[in-house]
């Protein structure tokens, strides 16, 4: 059965004004000009998405932390003092990064007395990291290209500022629509 031999009833929905929020505003800002190139990016970057997850799983393993774990002290050496400061940076909520804090803490990568900042151990693992990531990047530089490396940086931020304004849209005209 397709929709068009179910009816109108079968798709009825409340009478009520429903605004685009989130991914749903850039879609329709944007509009994608057929759905079988919609399906296409999204198998592309599915691709993408599998191939890095064991890029991902070897730089955690070379380094010896997750990549949460990565973010919060790397939010910490960028200056964040407080779990509150650490959750806005990374996307968490306070009490996350404080369970974050407490674990980095343990491992003796930051401390949290007299203030949060990160030791010189946490500082090393944060070189590593770095290394790492430059490496991975040069590979996919190597694979890409200069020029084309760039319009991929470029294509990335226009993408990340879209998704943004998109959530800031959304919070802004539905605030309680992010507490649900």
């Amino acid at each position: 059965m397709t929709i068009e031999d179910a009816g109108t009833k079968a798709l009825a929905v409340p009478d009520r004004i429903v605004q685009a929020t989130g991914i749903a505003t850039v879609q329709t800002e944007h509009l994608i000009g057929d759905v079988g190139d919609a399906l296409r990016l999204l198998d592309a970057v599915e691709r993408v998405r599998g191939h890095a997850h064991p890029l991902i799983l070897g730089l955690q393993d070379a380094v010896g932390m997750k990549m949460p774990a990565a973010l919060v002290l790397s939010a910490i050496s960028n200056g964040r003092d407080s779990a509150a400061g650490v959750a806005e940076q990374v996307g968490t909520t306070p009490g996350e990064a404080e369970l974050a804090i407490a674990e980095l803490a343990a491992l003796g990568l930051v401390r949290t007395t007299p203030q949060l900042t990160v030791t010189g151990l946490g500082q090393a693992r944060l070189s590593q990291l770095d290394a790492l990531t430059v490496r991975v990047l040069d590979v996919i530089t190597g694979i890409l290209g200069p020029a084309d490396a760039a319009q991929l940086a470029r294509l990335l931020h226009t993408v990340a500022d879209g998704l943004e304004s998109a959530a800031v849209t959304a919070a802004v005209t539905h605030p309680t629509a992010l507490n649900n």
